[in-house]
């Protein structure tokens, strides 16, 4: 008797344990739904596109994205640097300014190296199920650093 009771409640519970296997699978470890490859790269590069059209430097060509283990998924960054004379406290602010408006958290600094010219301004920016971004910004380069949010695969899938 005490088996079909145990039998009956396992299937009253199996299909709740099945969908719940199947959210744990698409979202992984975050809780946010794991999107296709294609839409993470897609929000990438926009926030990328986004970032380079803000600042005038001589950008060049969108790189190929790397491949990195996410949780539960795969994550694409773009590393975009150049050497260029600039204003990096404006730029700084100005990669702050659009990363906000994009809703974005940002948690700027600046490092003081001494001498003219010697600040190092950086920042990241992330939110949750979106693409992120950094930088690193002084008198004489700007490196940004863009991630997409995590997709479902595995960098397994990305090696070349």
């Amino acid at each position: 008797m005490r088996s079909r009771t145990i039998g009956s409640q396992w299937k009253r519970i199996a299909p709740v344990l099945s969908a719940s296997c199947l959210t744990i699978s698409l979202t992984g470890c975050t809780g946010t739904a794991l999107q296709p490859p294609e839409q993470a790269r897609a929000a990438a590069v926009e926030l990328l596109l986004k970032t380079e059209a803000a600042v005038d430097v001589p950008w060049p060509e969108t790189p190929e994205p790397s491949a990195e283990k996410c949780p539960g998924g795969v994550r694409f960054g773009y590393f975009v640097p150049v050497r260029t004379e600039t204003d990096a406290r404006s730029v700084a602010q100005t990669f702050q300014r659009l990363w906000k408006s994009e809703g974005l958290t940002v948690e700027p600094s600046q490092k003081d190296f001494g001498g003219d010219g010697a600040i190092l301004y950086s920042a990241t920016a992330d939110a949750d199920g979106a693409a992120g971004a950094a930088y690193r910004v002084n008198a004489t380069s700007v490196v940004v650093r863009i991630t997409s949010p995590c997709a479902s695969g595995s960098v397994d899938d990305y090696d070349e």
